[in-house]
């Protein structure tokens, strides 16, 4: 049986709204075991980011726990839970928030500094992951200079810079063509294929059905 790599019980998350309190998530619990690919569907306010930032310590719960690797976030301090961010969760958004001053390289360098990775050893290993994601010879170009597709690629570089337990992608294809999004999806199968354990929260259903299993979250519960 494969380790769990994080799973969530009985989840729930409020927000306050002026005077108000809206109910992002209801209650719910999944497990992402290692080597799992789960895409998270459902429509706009559903609570899929919602979810994918408890599961990476971004967000605390209102109710419920978060397990990562077999601790309870809730117990961590805040220090550990920026630790376990850095070291063992890789966070790729669908506006890339790339450093447009910097180069690709320097942009996956930036975990790996927080790391305290010696400056050697961090050049090597930015430069050998973005050789994975098919970018070796776009090391030393900025942002500005590059397309939104290999954008995407840097921020998942960067993303796996650290070797994390797991990485977490919302909405990877939002801001991407179709042509684009489907190189996006087969990077994401064949980093699986290679073992990393992906949870991404999406509304591209070629992109979801790409993955290896999908939950749907609706009005803030999941319906698998």
């Amino acid at each position: 049986m494969s380790e769990i790599v994080v799973a969530a019980r009985d989840l729930t998350r409020d927000y306050r709204t002026g005077r108000s309190r809206v109910r992002a998530l209801r209650g719910v619990s999944i497990a992402v075991p290692d080597g799992d690919f789960l895409a998270v569907t459902g429509p706009s306010g559903s609570g899929k980011s919602t979810l994918l930032h408890l599961l990476g310590g971004v967000d605390t719960p209102t109710s419920g726990e978060v397990v990562f690797l077999g601790r309870d976030l809730a117990g961590m301090s805040v220090e550990e839970r920026a630790a376990l961010r850095l070291e063992q969760v890789g966070l790729v958004f669908q506006r890339f928030h790339l450093l447009p001053m910097l180069t690709a390289l320097e942009n996956v360098e930036l975990p790996l500094a927080a790391a305290r990775v010696p400056r050697k050893l961090r050049r090597a290993r930015a430069a050998a992951v973005l050789e994975r994601v098919a970018l070796a010879d776009r090391l030393h170009h900025r942002p500005g200079e590059l397309s939104g597709g290999q954008c995407q690629r840097v921020a998942i570089a960067r993303a796996l810079a650290n070797e994390p337990a797991l990485v977490l992608a919302d909405e990877p294809t939002g801001e991407l063509d179709r042509a684009t999004s489907r190189q996006v999806l087969a990077l994401f199968q064949s980093l699986n294929a290679d073992g990393t354990t992906l949870v991404v929260a999406t509304h591209d259903l070629e992109l979801a059905a790409g993955a290896k299993r999908m939950i749907e979250v609706v009005d803030g519960r999941t319906i698998p």
